[in-house]
């Protein structure tokens, strides 16, 4: 893709508020049919002592509904693996394994947290190979976030995403919402950008009535990769090569410096 390649900058004040992996596989049955006990016992003793668990239910549905229908309807088990203070949550399907991270600091603190989550995958479940890999980084900018009482946020959106705020209407523009899929050899990117006035929980912010710009970086690819290595590799390129780019590319000079850049460390 043929955004500016930027260096890796980290900010005073982190708009992130969710940065998701998920690696998708072919059903695996054992996960469908009996909890993952085996699973539990490791990653509990690596920084995810706490357990949730979302079952399927059956029960509320008619006795007479084929089990198909059934599954259908009540939706997948899912397992629940949180950290101590909640803010990493490793979730597990019969067909997706994902780490999600609410206190994001840098891609390798998450790198470290994701090999860890992805080795005793592989190790309990044995998959043959992923078939869908994902890297999502969710990001919140208004003047809440900020720390910066009275921002105008319109001036953190370039105008190649949305024109109409430099117009001379752009005062009167109240809300704007805009998906690009951007497509190469290696990956695609959903990017979803959003100005409006939000109100709500996004990650560890609560804010009420804010005007808000959000920036929704979706990278994926559908190759197959076979081993956990290989995952890792596919996830650091999203990072540094995908995932900053577009970043970079859906933010204005005055939101970097509303973010206040730290000094790049050796």
């Amino acid at each position: 893709m043929k955004f500016e390649k930027v260096p890796r900058t980290q900010y005073k004040h982190n708009i992130l508020f969710e940065v998701v992996f998920q690696a998708r596989f072919p059903p695996i049955l054992k996960i469908a049919n009996e909890e993952p006990a085996a699973f539990q016992d490791i990653i509990r003793k690596k920084g995810f002592p706490e357990t949730k668990t979302k079952k399927s239910d059956f029960l509320s549905l008619p006795a007479n509904v084929p089990d198909s229908i059934r599954k259908a309807i009540a939706g997948e088990d899912e397992y629940s693996f949180l950290s101590e203070e909640g803010d990493w949550k490793a979730s597990l399907t019969k067909d997706f394994i994902a780490l999600t991270c609410t206190n994001y600091t840098d891609y390798m603190e998450f790198e470290k947290r994701l090999t860890t989550v992805l080795e005793i995958f592989e190790q309990v479940y044995e998959p043959g190979y992923f078939n869908r890999i994902g890297l999502r980084y969710r990001n919140l900018a208004n003047a809440k976030v900020l720390g910066k009482k009275g921002e105008d946020v319109r001036k953190f959106i370039p105008s190649v995403i949305a024109p109409e705020l430099q117009e001379p209407i752009g005062d009167e523009v109240g809300a704007f919402e805009k998906t690009v899929i951007f497509t190469d050899n290696l990956c695609s990117s959903n990017v979803r950008y959003l100005f409006s006035e939000l109100s709500g929980k996004f990650g560890n912010y609560k804010i009420n009535n804010e005007i808000s710009y959000i920036i929704d970086i979706d990278c994926f690819t559908e190759e197959k990769e076979r081993d956990v290595t290989s995952v890792i590799r596919k996830s650091r390129l999203f990072n540094e090569e995908y995932v900053r780019n577009i970043f970079h590319a859906g933010t204005t000079p005055e939101l970097r410096a509303a973010m206040e850049p730290l000094p790049r460390s050796n």
